[in-house]
């Protein structure tokens, strides 16, 4: 294999030759590819290039990486934007979008570089992972949250790895892919590494022997409940959903309800997926009657999600319907997708933009609710929200048993994007130690077991009906209760060791020249 260094060409080529790698090498770890294991090399020649550079270069390489990665994993968003939006600014929101999340690859990059200068490697080598950690956590806060494209996503479908997310929750994974590739780079790039080498290598052999073996520890839970379950799958269009009138969408889901229990009369639950409905909640709390007439014919439940107006604010949102319950309950949308769904100004937004339908117009919700069906409790949450696996373990902290995260993501075509938000299900699952089943409006509706194994996947754009019986058997797990204690823990080392390297080489050049 030819390396970077080992071309005949100008240094400043090289190394942007290396950053480019790093940024295609990571291509194939994603869909529709999932070969996962190139993620755990990828980022070494950008580690390597960001080493040899001035810290203004490095930031410049590490957002020449993230260009390529970034603009292939979001590519699917163009069926949203050039469809609903004037070319040019679809065009300027695509690239301000890419540009955005390189950025954060830039910063990585920058502060490696800074890193790298100190003298106490086993700091710089233990610096490395723990700043990629952080900057994937910063990513995820704020109302500009945008999570697709993480490092650590692309191992969805290695099961047995996934058991440490239970324990370090999913910042587990970009910790240790990261640190092997530091340790490989300092083991060939310099003599003086060897004691960082030895360090890198006894934490990573902890890490992952801790991962591996105390998720054991904690016993699965079989409750011998098996909950006979239909999931609808009605590939509704997105202009049809984007119309007021949305009884032609609401028939349609009560038809495809009938031939689930026709098929499989034993059927207790059945599941729509986000937006199936319109309520109003201004004069009272309750469901249309075409739902409870349906239910109660069949003595069915039925969890579904609906868009809901109550007191002049929209809310995106998750209901049941169970024959013998007197109350509604409720859960609203928490993380609302930035600028489309939620915008501070979203009154200035829409009078700039002028489009034809209306953005950022609803209200996150601040509560999160348990479902009852008899003894069991479930629980659901809406598309984006399967993003944040520190929003997802306080339903399984809450007692759910089970999972719900309802989704339509017709407006993606059939683009890698359903990919990726459907493999996302594997690792909240592994995280909570419950099962996790995603029910999409145009697919890919998809379950996963306690342990992140994949049960069953349905097709792209195609209208189905899935029965089976729910498996409710889960264990607890260290991430559910302490939630993301890892990357917080990451970000006090270098609170700690940086000012240290900084303070002692200060010294060390006072005492070396008095």
């Amino acid at each position: 294999m030819i390396f970077p260094q080992q071309l005949k060409m100008p240094d400043k080529y090289r190394y942007l030759l290396a950053a480019a790698l790093a940024g295609f090498l990571f291509i194939p770890a994603n869909p529709p590819f999932n070969q996962g294991y190139f993620a755990w090399f990828s980022l070494l020649p950008l580690l390597w290039a960001s080493s040899q550079v001035t810290p203004k270069k490095a930031f410049f390489l590490g957002l020449i990486s993230g260009l390529p990665i970034h603009l292939y994993l979001n590519f699917y968003l163009r069926h949203v934007f050039f469809t609903y939006l004037p070319f040019p600014l679809a065009l300027a929101t695509l690239i301000a979008l890419v540009l955005y999340i390189s950025c954060f690859n830039g910063f990585f990059s920058l502060a490696f570089n800074l890193v790298n200068r100190f003298k106490t490697r086993w700091i710089t080598a233990l610096s490395a992972p723990a700043l990629w950690l952080l900057m994937e956590y910063a990513r995820s806060q704020t109302f500009l949250a945008y999570n697709v494209g993480y490092l650590g996503y692309t191992q969805w479908n290695y099961t047995a790895l996934l058991q440490i997310v239970s324990l370090y929750g999913y910042w587990g994974l970009p910790f240790i892919m990261v640190l092997l590739q530091t340790t490989i780079l300092f083991a060939f790039s310099s003599r003086r590494n060897k004691s960082a080498v030895i360090i890198c290598v006894s934490v990573l052999i902890l890490l992952l022997a801790a991962g591996f073996t105390l998720p054991g520890l904690f016993s699965t839970v079989y409750t011998g409940t098996k909950i006979p379950v239909a999931l609808i799958q009605g590939n509704i269009s997105p202009r049809q959903v984007l119309t007021e009138n949305r009884s032609d969408i609401l028939t349609e889901h009560l038809q495809m309800t009938q031939q689930a229990y026709q098929t499989d009369p034993s059927i207790k639950l059945v599941i729509w997926p986000e937006t199936v409905v319109s309520l109003d909640f201004s004069n009272k709390k309750t469901h249309l009657p075409a739902i409870k007439h349906t239910a109660d014919k069949l003595d069915i439940s039925l969890l579904y999600g609906a868009k809901i107006r109550e007191n002049n604010n929209l809310f995106n949102a998750i209901t049941i319907y169970n024959p013998d319950q007197i109350t509604m309950p409720v859960y609203h949308k928490q993380h609302l997708v930035p600028f489309v769904e939620y915008f501070p100004l979203e009154s200035l937004l829409n009078r700039a933009l002028q489009l034809d339908l209306l953005l950022g117009r609803y209200i996150p919700g601040d509560q999160i609710t348990i479902f009852h069906l008899d003894d069991v409790k479930i629980a659901g949450v809406i598309c984006f929200e399967s993003y944040f696996g520190n929003h997802t373990r306080q339903f399984a902290r809450a007692g759910a048993e089970h999972l719900f995260v309802l989704t339509n993501d017709a407006w993606f075509d059939r683009s890698i994007g359903l990919d990726l938000h459907a493999n996302i299900a594997a690792i909240r699952a592994a995280e909570m130690g419950i099962g996790v089943t995603q029910v999409a409006n145009s697919g890919i509706t998809i379950s996963f077991d306690y342990r992140g194994k994949e049960l069953f996947r349905t097709n792209k754009m195609e209208k189905a009906i899935i029965t089976y019986n729910l498996d409710l058997a889960g264990r607890k797990t260290v991430y559910t209760k302490l939630g993301d204690y890892f990357p917080l823990f990451w970000a006090f080392f270098l609170v700690v060791t940086i000012p240290y390297s900084w303070f002692k080489e200060k010294n060390n050049v006072k005492i070396k020249n008095p």
